[in-house]
């Protein structure tokens, strides 16, 4: 089972916080599960097509996360997170 919207935007920040340089969307997906402890299982549920349930919430997170002034992307198309994002625990 996938943690609350909070639990995913916690990690989303945090894996940022870490990655100053920024990260792409596959990447912080990536370390956000591991951050979350997530099974292989809860990975692979389907949302639609061939999207996972988790990569679809996370892209939801970003979009939240982005409205918010928490990230931003760079030039190079990478997420990081922003000064008012590093403020949030």
């Amino acid at each position: 089972m996938l943690p609350n919207s909070a639990a995913l935007n916690s990690a989303l920040l945090e894996v940022l916080k870490q990655h100053q340089n920024g990260l792409n969307s596959k990447d912080i997906d990536r370390l956000a599960a591991q951050k979350l402890g997530l099974s292989e299982d809860d990975l692979k549920v389907i949302r639609s097509g061939t999207r996972t349930e988790f990569a679809y919430r996370m892209a939801w997170e970003r979009t939240h996360a982005k409205a918010k002034g928490y990230i931003k992307k760079n030039e190079f198309r990478l997420w990081q997170i922003t000064d008012s994002g590093k403020l949030i625990k």
